[in-house]
């Protein structure tokens, strides 16, 4: 059998040409660009607000009026307290170990009233203060000398929670 080269040719010719005018109107496959994340503008976080640190009251043994330190210790605290008018104050009265329990928790509560009272004297609003007594029961420190005494006859202000 004999085959025509020039059939073979022009076959192979015609199978070339069809598959290059193929893919010369096959599109390419495109993928699509994917869109960009949307960009989040993220507020400033802002800076925390630092706990308030108070200075102490003391006060002499079996009283409740505020000595001139005391009074200066406490209008630091004012100043401190105006610049934070949503912040609200435990006022904690403390006596020394000496004296029965009822006696220095009435004490305790003379004390707190009069840091409330000096506290709102000087502009601050009597909602945000929570006057308590505690007594002799918790001690600043412990000891049973004039200066372990002096150090528990005080009224302690914090941020209530």
């Amino acid at each position: 059998m004999k085959i025509n080269r020039g059939f073979i040719t022009l076959a192979f010719a015609g199978l070339i040409s069809f598959g290059l005018v193929g893919c010369g109107t096959q599109k390419a496959a495109v993928k699509p660009e994917p869109e960009p994340a949307p960009v989040v503008k993220e507020e400033p976080k802002p800076e925390p607000v630092k706990p308030l640190e108070f200075d102490k009251a003391f006060f002499s043994y079996n009283l409740a009026t505020l000595s001139s330190s005391a009074k200066t210790a406490l209008k630091k605290d004012v100043d401190l307290l105006l610049t934070r008018p949503e912040v609200k104050i435990n006022v904690d009265g403390h006596c020394d170990e000496r004296g029965t329990d009822e006696y220095n928790m009435d004490l305790g509560w003379k004390r707190a009233y009069a840091v409330r009272d000096y506290l709102k004297k000087m502009g601050i609003d009597e909602s945000r203060l929570f006057p308590a007594s505690y007594g002799r029961s918790r001690p600043a420190v412990v000891g049973n000398d004039e200066g372990t005494w002096n150090r528990n006859r005080r009224v302690e202000l914090s941020e209530r929670k």
